[in-house]
């Protein structure tokens, strides 16, 4: 964008007088800028790294020498476009990229005034030059804080804030994305905590908070690279288990409950109530979530049952003569 602008602007330029020597070469050099400047925008670049587009530096200062030369002597006049150069080095590419472009942004600068016959005006590229240099790494500098700046925006605005995971929005929008690549064999797991709230009314709400923290970093260490976790709000965590099959759901079921128990403060046991359903079997991710929240209610009532029996049968015997 800078360099179809730039070439606009030196265009424009020559529909005033005196301010071009030789106005078809200017106008020559605007259309070779325009075209390589429309070159950009050719998707290939996307795919390639920032720094390939390094290779357009080259050019660009071959083309303000050319205009330079026939375009006339005037150093504040193209000393403009060495500086929207330098403002691109700067907003797109590292720091000290500017930097290191210097010495190639002298030779182009000074080559054409000193082959014009201006020694003199050729001396503007000992202030000149380093401007730009300075002009880009300032630009790079807050271009790469501004980067860092809206990458944490993005991180919080899809992540937990206690936990460090997926928040609900963004673990359905990667179930959805799953989704629609075609991946099969996805298993949504619905984990509830059982016990947690004891944790709070005994320890307090910090060591509540921080034994979320420490199921959570149990819970990712836990499961596979390719597979996901998030927090889906209070005590629910929601786990995407890639290429696992029905026959791995009782596994699947006993190692989280594990790692749950094992993240557990002394003395104060928590458990963990989990559902399973595959992505495949329902028409969305949230009808596959409240088919594993179901199953995971279920798990829970039949977990509920087993110790009023078990208490019960202990009661029972201990009554016994």
């Amino acid at each position: 964008m800078i360099g179809l602008l730039s070439s606009a602007f030196v265009l424009a330029s020559t529909l005033a007088p005196g301010l071009a020597t030789d106005r078809t070469g200017v106008r020559w050099v605007c259309l070779t800028t325009a075209l390589l400047a429309a070159a950009m925008f050719l998707p290939a670049w996307g795919r390639l790294p920032a720094r390939a587009t390094l290779v357009m530096v080259p050019p660009g200062l071959a083309l303000i020498a050319v205009h330079n030369t026939v375009g006339g002597d005037d150093p504040y006049r193209y000393g403009v476009f060495f500086l929207l150069l330098f403002v691109w080095l700067g907003a797109h590419h590292p720091r000290w990229t500017s930097l290191s472009a210097a010495p190639l942004a002298l030779v182009a600068y000074t080559v054409p005034l000193l082959l014009l016959g201006h020694p003199a005006a050729a001396w503007t590229a000992v202030y000149a030059v380093p401007v730009f240099v300075v002009v880009g790494e300032v630009i790079a500098a807050r271009s790469r804080a501004l980067g860092r700046a809206n990458a944490e925006l993005r991180r919080l605005a899809h992540t937990d804030p206690l936990t460090g995971l997926l928040d609900r929005r963004a673990f359905t929008t990667s179930a959805e994305r799953l989704r629609a690549g075609g991946e099969t064999g996805v298993l949504v797991a619905f984990l509830d905590l059982d016990g947690f709230k004891p944790v709070n009314d005994t320890l307090g709400h910090a060591a509540g908070d921080a034994l979320l923290q420490r199921i959570a970093a149990y819970l990712v260490s836990d499961v596979r690279s390719g597979d996901l976790v998030g927090r889906l709000g209070g005590d629910e965590f929601g786990l995407l288990l890639r290429g696992t099959s029905a026959a791995d759901a009782g596994a699947v079921v006993q190692r989280l409950s594990a790692a749950v128990l094992e993240a557990s403060p002394p003395g104060l046991p928590v458990g963990a109530s989990v559902g399973l359903a595959h992505l495949d079997d329902h028409p969305d991710v949230e009808a596959a979530l409240r088919a594993a929240d179901t199953a995971m209610y279920r798990a829970k009532r039949a977990a509920q049952a087993r110790s009023e029996a078990g208490a019960a049968a202990a009661a029972g015997e201990r009554s016994t003569p």
